[in-house]
């Protein structure tokens, strides 16, 4: 038997995620290549018939994970004396996954029943530990150190946070941090009213309650944050080894900025 999963809502979410990242480390060609999450589907037990991922759930997943993944590296490269960290972490193996230099320390947050999963699935490592908690609490940033250059990973978390949430929470992350920088994903305030839709939500229970619109103005709305950029999904270059109609599509919705940048990640300074 493997390893029985009892999560539910948002948090029963990143099984999603976990199997979009298996699938494609089964494809000739991965984005990812994420082994780590082609053995950890092997070893829990949960019907994944409830959530269907998709082949476009798929290329969602590893394209947003590929360019964080490069994001990271590009941090680190500049910091490699820095400390990450991955907030809502899930089951996500981005701290195994990646090559990170020996002095980073390397944090993953999430709810104490996901890191009860995540330390009977992972190993441990030096200068690696997590911390079981709500990011939009306050507390846990008590046992985060405040002395070294900081970079904020949050994938699959913003969208599902009430917008004061997530404003708080990213006001209490530069406050307490001395600099660094904020990545994550954003939906536009349009998708909110579509996202019912989905086959996932739908399966979970889970909803969407915060979409950015102009990037800037979390300048204003955070002291110290500062916009960086904003990448779009549709702007993978492995969306051009796709099915030709999908190609096609993309390229379609690329020239509608609404549609462009309804799903992008954010990158911010502090």
């Amino acid at each position: 038997m493997g390893e029985k999963i009892r999560l539910a809502g948002v948090h029963e979410t990143l099984l999603a995620t976990l199997q979009a990242r298996a699938m494609d480390y089964r494809q000739p060609e991965p984005v990812l290549g994420d082994a780590t999450a082609a053995d950890l589907l092997r070893r829990i037990d949960y019907d994944f018939s409830r959530i269907r991922t998709a082949t476009k759930d798929v290329r969602i997943v590893t394209y947003r994970a590929k360019k964080l993944d490069e994001w990271t590296s590009e941090f680190l490269s500049a910091h490699p004396d820095a400390m990450v960290l991955h907030l809502a972490c899930g089951l996500d193996s981005r701290a195994f996954r990646l090559k990170v230099p020996p002095r980073v320390q390397w944090i993953d947050v999430d709810v104490p029943d996901v890191i009860e999963l995540r330390n009977r699935l992972y190993p441990n490592r030096d200068r690696y530990r997590m911390i079981g908690a709500s990011v939009t609490t306050d507390e846990w940033l008590s046992a985060v150190a405040d002395d070294r250059p900081t970079l904020v990973v949050a994938e699959g978390l913003t969208p599902y946070l009430r917008e004061s949430d997530g404003e708080a929470m990213l006001r209490r992350l530069t406050r307490h941090l001395p600099t660094g920088a904020v990545m994550f994903d954003a939906v536009l305030p349009w998708t909110l009213r579509f996202a019912k839709y989905l086959q996932l939500l739908r399966a979970t229970g889970a909803t969407f309650g915060w979409g950015i619109g102009d990037p800037r103005t979390l300048e204003h709305r955070v002291p110290g944050m500062r916009f960086v950029a904003q990448w779009s999904l549709l702007d993978s270059p492995h969306l051009a080894s796709s099915r030709p109609t999908e190609r096609a599509l993309g390229a379609a919705m690329r020239s509608i900025p609404q549609l462009r940048y309804a799903h992008r990640l954010l990158r911010y300074a502090f």
